[in-house]
């Protein structure tokens, strides 16, 4: 890897760790629950650190998604400081290293470190993560190659009415790498699920740089009612396919508790994008947050998009939808859908609809089983063309003393970008070591 993108994830923590430094030293107050993001869309955030993207105003604890794969890492103040260290070694069977139309099946190998740094107070919980994935293969027709992530998560309770989130996240490598690293999760409740985007791959995509960044800020007015700001930026250059890709959101809220398990809320969002396509995209709509039981949750929420002439037209209805339950001590599932305007990580598009879900499972005392698939597609428009890709995946994992743990996975995809088709299938086994890893059931 060049040392330029080293440079460019070394900046975006640093300057994030300088930003989360600043707004805790100029807060007061007293602790309240953890604020939390309502479920009301897909968002921009949902390729390396994508936790940001399901939301809900729930009183209890948020949780930040490992970077490791082993699921969710509370974030509140039950630990005052912690090192996340940890690493995984795989060996693989894969059917299209490049993601090509008709690729040269090879072996691989791959090796991925984690570091991470976890810090709380009675206010503000920080989480810094980093983690590269190195390849080799057995195959002559592929070199070795590397990708690396990093991610920071800031939550702030300034008082009893003001709080703050604040995530970033960045990645700089080959993109073909994600397939085979540890799968990237979003938080949907207490549930690390897979986000739509493990289903968007682009061919001939070569060194992607990736970067985004959120922040959210919660004004509760009353106990019924509440305000909240979101703002987003993200960023993407692929070399092989010479586009750059940018979109900046904003977000406002009014939430209104009906009841102590139902909630309403209203919503109006702004889209500019700047990059390969140049509008903006604007709407609003309506939402519901049902919490049917304590693990049980369900938010939908949906209404008119406008896009700007410079955009192509097309006008449609946005929404989103968040589902999810423990269904026993043992067994989980998690829901997702959403069809919102977008330029996310498989690059430039004007809409993009996703759908995801998943099944988790203690089938021993030291072993799971999961289940995942997803799907996202984008639209066609003058400067890009259209994207379908679908994800499946199993895995079994069982647990050993002292951090370890051995799994066995297959992953699955199918994808077409502007005609070109292209399938990959790929199966590991890992040995991970794991520590202080997240967990995939929240006690």
């Amino acid at each position: 890897m060049s040392q330029s993108g080293y440079s460019r994830l070394v900046i975006l923590l640093a300057v994030e760790f300088c930003a989360c430094s600043l707004m805790a030293q100029t807060s007061s107050g007293e602790q309240t629950s953890t604020s939390a993001w309502h479920p009301e869309e897909i968002a921009t955030m949902s390729k390396d650190n994508p936790d940001i993207s399901i939301k809900g105003r729930e009183a209890g604890v948020q949780y930040a998604s490992s970077l490791n794969g082993t699921g969710l890492i509370p974030m509140d103040s039950t630990v005052t400081k912690r090192m996340l260290l940890g690493a995984t070694a795989s060996g693989a069977w894969d059917s299209n290293p490049d993601n090509l139309g008709a690729g040269v099946s090879s072996g691989a190998y791959i090796l991925s470190p984690y570091l991470g740094l976890q810090i709380n107070t009675i206010r503000t919980q920080y989480l810094f993560q980093y983690q590269p994935t190195i390849t080799g293969y057995t195959s002559s027709a592929y070199s070795n190659r590397a990708m690396n992530i990093g991610s920071v998560t800031a939550i702030r309770n300034v008082n009893d009415r003001w709080k703050w989130d604040l995530r970033a996240a960045g990645s700089y490598g080959q993109d073909t790498i994600r397939l085979l690293a540890p799968q990237q999760t979003v938080a949907v409740g207490e549930i690390a699920g897979i986000g739509s985007n493990a289903a968007s791959y682009l061919p001939n995509a070569g060194t992607v740089t990736y970067i985004d960044g959120a922040l959210g800020v919660d004004y509760r007015r009353s106990e019924r009612d509440s305000l909240q700001l979101h703002t987003a930026n993200s960023f993407s250059h692929y070399t092989g396919l010479s586009k750059n890709n940018s979109i900046a959101t904003t977000n406002f809220s009014y939430d209104h508790a009906l009841s102590p398990v139902l909630g309403s809320f209203i919503y109006e969002q702004n889209s500019y994008y700047y990059g390969t396509i140049h509008c903006v995209s604007f709407g609003g709509g309506v939402g519901l947050k049902w919490k049917a039981r304590e693990r049980t949750a369900l938010s939908l929420s949906g209404g008119p998009q406008f896009n700007t002439s410079s955009c192509g037209g097309k006008q449609n209805f946005s929404y989103s939808a968040a589902f999810n339950t423990r269904l026993s001590e043992k067994s989980q599932i998690y829901l997702l859908a959403a069809r919102q305007p977008t330029a996310s990580y498989l690059g430039p598009g004007l809409w993009q609809m996703s759908v995801s879900g998943g099944y988790q499972r203690q089938v021993t005392a030291i072993g799971t089983v999961s289940f995942d698939v997803g799907y996202v597609g984008s639209d066609t428009l003058t400067t890009t063309s259209s994207y379908q890709g679908l994800y499946f995946s199993g895995t079994y994992r069982y647990y050993l003393n002292r951090g370890l743990n051995v799994s066995y996975s297959y992953r699955g995809y199918v994808g077409d970008s502007g005609g070109i088709s292209n399938k990959r299938n790929v199966a590991l086994f890992s040995v991970s070591w794991a520590p202080g890893g997240g967990r995939l059931f929240q006690r």
